[in-house]
């Protein structure tokens, strides 16, 4: 299975927090609309802001 990693901020969406999925990141591993991918969550450094 091919793996990627990147570092993102999160974003306000809704009543929810997302994120984008960098293009370089969409064009390596071939992604595509409605696509199931595994995503770890881990935070890489405590920002400060809440």
């Amino acid at each position: 299975m091919d793996k990627e990693e990147f570092v993102r901020y999160t974003r306000k969406t809704g009543t929810s927090l997302g994120i984008s999925i960098p293009l370089e990141v969409i064009k390596i591993l071939s992604l595509k609309e409605n696509e199931i991918v595994r995503i770890t969550i881990e935070r890489a450094k405590r920002s400060g802001k809440d």
